[in-house]
């Protein structure tokens, strides 16, 4: 599946050596779209960076020098960002009373700081270039109040209006922002979690079960990306748009 929905633009894509941001990378690419590929990991970043052709960017979202850094090098190399995709983030289980005030501060540091400084960054470019898209991952738990992820639910919570916040004050310049709200998703991140558990199998099937239609997969969510990253959508912003195998419908 190629086409020409991308074609002329330039993404910049957090958290891009694997799962949804590497999914949303490959998406893109196959519709024209120019890359600029931004993760602390070295290794996949550049092994995603060679397979697509795109420019590979090690930093980390947290370090406003670095995100700055990144929007510099794509506008010297590829030319101004048109599309922002604040992929990267992290999930740190633990209720209130276990989860330490450090990864708390970090869950959001990666989850929603980051969104605003990626976005502080690029958005110069982009009312430069007459406009763009800016398309902040959200969740299913920005509606789900899941008993052992209070940072993460209230992290993902917040994306969704930080999100809506942006879009009002940006949308009189052309940039549009959207909250792209996925299920549970087969991704590292989730096996991992999964492996952790006392009985694997038992919490694979609780969570399936959530889902009428099973967990998805990384190419799900980056369909909907670039739905959302394309002309197609240029009457949306502000939306929490659900991708969620209708986790949230029952």
């Amino acid at each position: 599946m190629s086409g020409d929905r991308l074609v002329g633009k330039v993404a910049l894509i957090t958290g891009a050596a694997r799962g949804i941001g590497a999914a949303c990378a490959r998406r893109f690419r196959r519709e024209g779209c120019a890359l600029a590929l931004f993760d602390r990991d070295e290794d996949g970043l550049r092994q995603i960076a060679r397979e697509l052709g795109g420019l590979a960017i090690v930093g980390d979202v947290t370090a406003p020098a670095d995100l700055d850094r990144a929007a510099a090098a794509t506008l010297a190399q590829l030319g101004p960002v048109t599309v922002l995709v604040n992929n990267a983030g992290i999930s740190i289980t633990g209720g209130v009373e276990e989860i330490s005030e450090a990864d708390w501060d970090q869950t959001f540091a990666v989850n929603v700081k980051s969104i605003y400084l990626a976005s502080r960054a690029v958005i110069p470019q982009m009312r430069a270039a007459g406009g763009g898209s800016i398309v902040n991952m959200a969740s299913e738990s920005a509606f789900i109040g899941f008993e052992m992820h209070p940072a993460y639910c209230a992290s993902k919570a917040a994306v969704v209006h930080l999100s809506r916040s942006m879009a009002a004050r940006y949308a009189r310049e052309a940039i549009r922002v959207n909250a792209l709200c996925p299920g549970t998703i087969d991704t590292e991140l989730y096996r991992a979690f999964i492996a952790r558990q006392p009985d694997p199998d038992l919490v694979h099937r609780q969570i399936v079960a959530m889902h009428p239609l099973g967990i998805g997969t990384p190419e799900d969510i980056a369909h909907a990306a670039l739905y959302l990253a394309s002309d197609e959508s240029r009457y949306t912003t502000g939306a929490p748009m659900l991708v969620d195998g209708g986790s949230t419908a029952i």
